[in-house]
């Protein structure tokens, strides 16, 4: 199926014919310390799927005692279950580069994420017991 441009008089996402335009409202690419991450928008906020942000941007984080005890000392955050409508978009949108997305991924609120990475890693620079290597987990299982 190709897609045509949208000329500058028409209605839609530019570069979109309109009839796709709907279909990819709600998802938009955020970036977070240089690395771009699919979203999807709730509520007015984008939501990234919670395995894109531990493989991409958590992983990079040495497994430390501080940075484990920074998890204590923080708040939880909320995941959410894609719906099957997101788990499509978000598949045509970012499939190529993250595979398919199911009703069985997780997302998190990215504007909460980002405050969580900024505090891991204030803890992890701070700490002098670094230890290469090692993940974190943020959906419990």
């Amino acid at each position: 199926m190709r897609q045509r441009p949208t000329n500058a008089g028409e209605s839609g996402v530019a570069g979109v014919p309109d009839q796709y335009a709907a279909f990819i409202h709600g998802v938009t690419m955020w970036s977070i310390d240089g690395v771009s991450v699919p979203c999807v928008i709730r509520d007015g906020k984008p939501h990234g799927p919670v395995r894109v942000l531990e493989k991409e941007l958590l992983n990079s984080l040495a497994s430390t005692a501080a940075v484990n005890a920074a998890f204590q000392n923080r708040g939880l955050l909320v995941s959410k279950y894609l719906t099957e409508s997101e788990a499509f978009r978000l598949t045509y949108f970012a499939g190529r580069k993250f595979g398919m997305f199911t009703t069985k991924d997780l997302v998190v609120d990215i504007q909460d994420f980002r405050q969580l990475l900024a505090y891991l890693k204030s803890t992890a620079y701070n700490s002098s017991t670094a230890v290469t290597g090692g993940w974190l987990q943020l959906n419990n299982r």
